[in-house]
């Protein structure tokens, strides 16, 4: 079984670290949602139920929130948004073992508030910011290849603010002069 939750780990690492890759926030949504799909199947057969769980309402975040630009998601989007987190602190509620249990509960709280961010580099920099809970579980949990997984996403959300901030700092001069940007 311990192999079988490696193998969905790395899948789930390759998964998350490249979604913050994705030029577009829709991209960026879906990736991110298959690799939860793989989150959870690994805390499951390591027996990690709070991971389980907070990753199953990171994935179930993940499907409005792709569409959070239609009419129907945009109507009723507090309404939403407060019936995930309302799930997710019944699941802090339900999983809670120890003070251990609050790590993934603040990690997805982070990872879903991003996902309904409308800039990219927003979304990256909330989703950096929920690392270190992640990190932290994912070790006591001895979910290894997830705490390697976190270290790599945020190598690679790093990587990526750094990419586009270049690109877009490129983007802003002309013929080697600085143009202004209103």
């Amino acid at each position: 079984m311990k192999l079988f939750a490696t193998v969905f780990g790395i899948l789930a690492v390759i998964f998350f670290g490249l979604s913050f890759q994705c030029r577009k926030r829709k991209d960026i949504v879906f990736v991110n949602l298959v690799s939860r799909i793989f989150y959870i199947l690994q805390y499951i057969l390591l027996g990690a139920f709070e991971g389980a769980a907070f990753d199953l309402i990171g994935a179930l975040a993940a499907l409005p929130a792709k569409a959070k630009d239609t009419g129907f998601v945009r109507k009723w989007r507090i309404f939403i948004l407060g019936g995930i987190f309302g799930l997710t602190v019944l699941a802090g509620i339900f999983t809670y073992r120890s003070l251990w249990s609050i790590l993934p509960f603040a990690g997805v709280c982070l990872e879903i508030a991003a996902l309904w961010l409308d800039r990219e580099t927003q979304i990256r920099v909330v989703s950096l910011l929920a690392q270190p809970f992640w990190l932290s579980y994912n070790l006591y949990s001895a979910a290894y290849g997830s705490a390697a997984g976190n270290v790599f996403a945020t190598v690679s959300i790093v990587l990526a603010l750094v990419r586009f901030a270049l690109r877009k700092n490129a983007g802003d001069k002309v013929d080697g002069q600085s143009k202004t940007v209103i």
